[in-house]
């Protein structure tokens, strides 16, 4: 314990003094490292918890290099446990310091009447930047705490999303906060997707064509896109093996890599809302090789890929999947949003053809 709180007082003095170079800086930072594996988990603990401390220097960089030595470490199997509820109540008080600003910025937002989405962004990033500059309206306080959300994000979804508990814990403090903020800030968007997650989501899934499908949950999925590749590796549900790779089934359940560069793949189905089978004529779509652009007749039910999990419908407390051919060919780039978030589909129930009949003919 010594070595490491000796290593750990040297980067403490390195990093609060302005003078120190990014070389002295990284120095004193492996010293520390080296003392890891004669060191106890508490004592790894201790440090990162005097580390995370450091967010409070007035250098915000530097600030943020200390959170995000934290989060490193985090995703890197230590514990989170000495900084989980120091981050979230620094995300909470920088939300709640935050606040006056995006009060103020939409406000004047709501003035702006530019039509054209590229020139009303351009109007609305120079009234941000006016708006945060201008210390007549805005003070020093706020405008580091606007800063500060943008800065600290990267630790906090390194933490927020190496747990169901700890996400769980950051979301019932900071979701309905973060939402307000998110619209207009990088970092508070980023948590924002995060905590949109589910976990534990009752769903069911049903193939229309081969008459097939399941009860069961759905945890982690931030996109529809990722929601389909982990169907698409569910044996039961293509002929009794994965239809996609072990490596590309990997990066999307979590467990793999973040991406694989330039690999691709190709989507096997079309996906719908239970509400497709209000439609005239909706059962056309089954089995019509002949004729799978048919599809596009019901674009109003499909379940996009780039929309997400808690914007399909809900019917008897269940999300409800439906799965067809594909209208066209669709292609993606092999990768996951959050890189710690693990994700999966948990089979309940097999759904017999009565049941199925159910689903799609009678309770709508």
């Amino acid at each position: 314990m010594q070595k490491l709180r000796k290593a750990t007082d040297e980067f403490i003095r390195v990093i609060s003094l302005p003078s120190s170079t990014k070389d002295e800086l990284n120095k004193a930072l492996q010293e520390c490292y080296k003392c890891f594996d004669d060191s106890t988990d508490e004592e790894i603990l201790v440090f990162m918890k005097r580390v995370f401390g450091l967010h409070n220097l007035p250098d915000m960089e530097r600030a943020s290099t200390a959170t995000i030595i934290c989060g490193y470490l985090v995703e890197r199997g230590f514990s989170s446990d000495s900084i989980l509820h120091p981050l979230i109540d620094l995300y909470d008080n920088l939300l709640d310091c935050s606040r006056t600003f995006y009060e103020l910025l939409f406000t004047e937002i709501e003035n702006v009447k530019e039509e054209d989405d590229e020139k009303r962004d351009e109007i609305i990033n120079k009234v941000f930047a006016d708006l945060v500059s201008d210390r007549s309206r805005i003070s020093q306080a706020t405008y580091n705490a606007v800063v500060g959300l943008d800065k600290f994000y990267a630790c906090a979804v390194s933490v927020f999303s190496i747990s169901k508990s700890n996400f769980f814990a950051a979301k019932t403090r900071l979701a309905d906060k973060i939402a307000f903020a998110g619209q207009y800030n990088q970092g508070c968007y980023w948590l924002n997707e995060l905590f949109g997650v589910l976990f534990d989501e009752p769903v069911t899934v049903i193939d229309i064509d081969r008459n097939i499908g399941f009860t069961g949950k759905i945890s982690g999925i931030v996109d529809n896109t990722q929601l389909q590749y982990l169907l698409m590796g569910i044996p039961f549900m293509n002929d009794g093996k994965s239809a996609v790779s072990e490596e590309i089934h990997s990066v999307f359940d979590g467990t793999g890599p973040q991406q694989l560069e330039k690999v691709s793949a190709q989507s096997k189905w079309n996906m719908y809302n239970l509400e497709l089978c209000r439609q005239p004529d909706w059962e056309q779509l089954i089995n019509n090789e002949k004729n799978q652009s048919v599809a596009r007749s019901f674009t109003d039910c499909w379940i996009w890929g780039e929309g997400i999990p808690s914007d399909i419908s809900i019917h008897n407390g269940r999300r409800v999947i439906l799965l067809g051919l594909p209208s066209y060919s669709r292609s993606s780039t092999i990768q996951r949003t959050f890189r710690n978030l693990k994700a999966g589909i948990e089979i309940e129930k097999e759904l017999t053809e009565e049941e199925i009949k159910d689903w799609l003919y009678y309770t709508i």
